[in-house]
């Protein structure tokens, strides 16, 4: 059984290219990928030593940001962009687009969407404008070549489409994030996720006069950060962020619509979250409604159980998402080879 992974992009190491990962760790070395949009040498790692396919975008694309301003593209590009019979298997993990890369009626399609991006474009340009209802077709319409869909939320779906989807949680990577005892650590500063924004918002941060440390992507601050390079922590890998997030009094998270990954790690590591409303993840134990907080005086953060807070974070621990392509590849071809080599994986 031939079984290739297709995506939206490989452009920058997020939580989606964990996911793409998960799923490449389960296949097998051999795995090829085919992504709509794909900037040879922006990521280090394992995914770059595989076998590529990529559409024309690739060489007018170079973030996410700027492949929703060429949605009108995508249909063109996902005709063009054909997988070939020979594949028995296609796993797509999708933020809006790439359930529609063209394929044979022969060959099943597991597809997973994560999110859909396009829905998340705040201030439309005037082609994609014109061109949004031809591009939400598309997306519709691609469902419809999809033998098992997998959604990370309902919403994200036709509602005549919502009883045949399964809801999954979208798996981000918790091994490095564990609880440390308290002794180890002084506690005399907070974290805020980068990410999720603004300047103004980051201004007034900056403004508190508290220690501090930025983390995640910072390339829109950049603009702030001229005298105050120390509170910038950037983007790094999990053994160099564990211990930034075990040892801080608690995270700030403005993210809302993508998964909160940095959320996500610190409640795994027993830390508390100031967060605004997300549609992954409920308040509860460890994690708090940002707009409770004055963060202008000393906060006092409630008693919490750490490894209910904890728990809360591993409900998308990579390694259940393992599992469930693990099963799904053993069902569809229980003596493959790609299955003897995975079995121990997860």
């Amino acid at each position: 059984m031939k079984v290739v992974v297709s995506c939206d992009a490989v452009l920058k190491r997020d939580y989606y290219l964990e996911i793409i990962e998960s799923v490449l760790d389960v296949v097998g070395e051999q795995c090829e990928l085919y992504a709509l949009v794909h900037r040879e040498g922006k990521i280090v790692g394992p995914v770059e030593q595989r076998k590529i396919h990529s559409s024309f975008l690739s060489h007018k694309v170079d973030s996410f940001s700027e492949l929703t301003q060429h949605n009108f593209l995508i249909p063109g590009a996902a005709k063009n962009l054909f997988i070939p019979c020979s594949v028995d298997l296609i796993i797509n993990i999708s933020r809006g687009y790439s359930h529609g890369i063209l394929k044979c009626e022969k060959t099943k399609q597991i597809t997973f969407i994560v999110e859909d991006i396009d829905s998340q474009i705040k201030k439309k340009t005037f082609k994609q404008k014109i061109f949004s209802s031809f591009v939400k077709s598309f997306q519709a319409k691609s469902l419809s070549q999809v033998d098992k869909l997998w959604v990370s939320n309902l919403n994200l779906i036709p509602a005549s489409l919502r009883d045949k989807a399964t809801v999954v949680a979208p798996p981000v990577k918790l091994m490095d994030y564990k609880i440390l005892p308290d002794a180890l650590f002084v506690r005399d500063y907070f974290v805020v996720n980068a990410e999720s924004l603004t300047v103004e918002e980051a201004k007034a941060y900056i403004g508190l006069g508290k220690k501090f440390k930025f983390i995640g992507s910072d390339d829109h601050l950049e603009s702030l950060k001229v005298g105050h390079e120390e509170c910038f922590f950037g983007d790094r890998c999990g053994g160099e962020l564990a211990p930034l997030l075990a040892g801080a009094m608690f995270l700030i998270d403005h993210e809302q619509n993508e998964v909160p990954v940095n959320t996500l790690k610190t409640l795994a590591s027993g830390r508390p979250v100031l967060g605004m409303p997300n549609q992954f993840i409920s308040y509860g134990e460890g994690y708090y409604n940002l707009a409770d907080f004055n963060l202008s005086d000393d906060v006092s953060i409630p008693e919490f159980d750490k490894n209910k807070a904890r728990g809360l974070a591993l409900a998308f621990e990579e390694l259940k998402f393992k599992h469930m392509i693990n099963r799904e590849l053993m069902s569809l071809s229980p003596l493959t080879k790609v299955e003897q080599e995975s079995d121990n994986c997860c």
